[in-house]
């Protein structure tokens, strides 16, 4: 298992904090359609503030925006991904080291969003947690060598190609295994600010800090 966080300290990509942080032994991935096992990469790390604003919490850096806190980063990370789904709906579960997080599958694209308390050192009496979104695209061989074997810039926007009289069909079931080789969409984080154990507000750059990252996926 490849591990780089983009929150120092944090674990996996957040996903791994049940396993990393409360011990949560890990299980055999759910559902009853294996969909493969990739290695994934998070780049291009992109940090915004959630209002679109962030001066007030945070500084501009080149023209752009920077999170005060020192944990969060907008650094490059590495992980190994399995998908599985439940094959009679639309529920779909992605499993990170035993981990399993519930997602949505559409046909297309695999939607997941997890969450975990995290402290940070700045917000030490701040109670805050951390709420990461994965979506990526599910392309076929025929989509993937449709597409030149790279992610289009908009995969989760109707970017993917799919023509059955071309010969180019979505992912899916077949005789050899579940149809998939690569993956292409984003991970999101964002700090989320709860507010003080006495029951008064965080300070503003407690929270709102988000990092979008570029995610891709290979089949393994």
């Amino acid at each position: 298992m490849r591990v780089r966080s983009p929150v120092r300290g944090a674990g996996v990509a957040l996903a791994l904090g049940c396993l990393a942080f409360f011990g949560c032994p890990p299980k055999p991935p759910p559902g009853d359609q294996p969909m493969g096992s990739y290695a994934m990469s998070a780049t291009g790390g992109l940090q915004r503030h959630a209002d679109g604003g962030g001066i007030d919490a945070g500084r501009l850096l080149d023209g752009g925006f920077e999170c005060p806190l020192v944990e969060v980063t907008g650094a490059d990370f590495a992980f190994d991904a399995i998908l599985t789904r439940e094959s009679t709906s639309s529920r779909a579960w992605i499993t990170l080291a035993g981990y399993s997080r519930e997602g949505t599958f559409d046909g297309q694209v695999l939607t997941s969003q997890a969450d975990a308390g995290r402290v940070f050192a700045a917000c030490a009496k701040c109670s805050t947690r951390v709420v990461e979104t994965i979506s990526v695209a599910l392309l076929s061989r025929s989509q993937n060598e449709a597409l030149g074997g790279v992610c289009p810039p908009d995969a989760l926007d109707g970017g993917v190609v799919t023509d059955p009289d071309a010969g180019i069909v979505g992912p899916g079931q077949t005789t050899q295994g579940y149809d998939s080789v690569r993956l292409c969409g984003e991970l999101t984080t964002e700090v989320v600010a709860l507010g003080l154990v006495d029951g008064g507000e965080c300070e503003a750059q407690c929270g709102g800090c988000v990092v979008q990252y570029q995610l891709r996926g290979e089949r393994r």
